[in-house]
């Protein structure tokens, strides 16, 4: 199964940009890293600002190479429920007051393979401005748990506070 995040449109102007420093971070940690057998969590970087709505597509396909050509399906996720957690360090506890918890079951397109992260700005007011660490997973109907995706949410402050 393989997993696609889209993140909301990129803003005319970027948000933060790696310092020469970090992005030498990032690619010495992607060599570093082994490739995932499972191929099932997909690494993000997503960016929100306090006070605004996160809303980000995931689609959840399957690919049988067995054919010629591959075939890609989406994956039915009816009846499945999806659990947003998003930590200022991941060793915290999921009851830090400082966690989010998002969970949602997927109404609107669940045979398309197809659900929304929505993280309310009501949510994103209250959060720190810095980096999480989140993940989300899917619980599906019969209780088996499938890591989708998982990676970093940057809450900026944004220019004006007006909304």
């Amino acid at each position: 199964m393989s997993t696609t995040l889209e993140a909301p449109p990129i803003p005319l102007y970027p948000i933060a940009k790696l310092s020469p420093f970090q992005q030498l971070q990032a690619q010495q940690s992607a060599a570093a890293t082994a490739p995932d057998p499972c191929a099932c969590v997909r690494g993000a970087a997503l960016t929100c600002q306090r006070g605004a709505t996160l809303s980000t597509k995931l689609t959840l396909t399957v690919t049988d190479k067995s054919v010629t050509p591959p075939l890609t399906s989406p994956v039915d996720v009816t009846g499945a429920t999806f659990e947003f957690t998003a930590k200022v360090d991941p060793s915290y506890t999921d009851n830090d007051p400082t966690t989010v918890i998002i969970d949602w079951l997927e109404t609107n397109t669940p045979t398309q393979g197809i659900t929304w992260l929505v993280v309310p700005a009501a949510t994103t007011q209250t959060m720190q401005t810095i980096a999480y660490q989140f993940q989300v997973r899917m619980v599906s109907s019969s209780g088996v748990v499938t890591p989708l995706v998982q990676g970093t949410l940057t809450i900026t402050e944004p220019i004006s506070a007006r909304f």
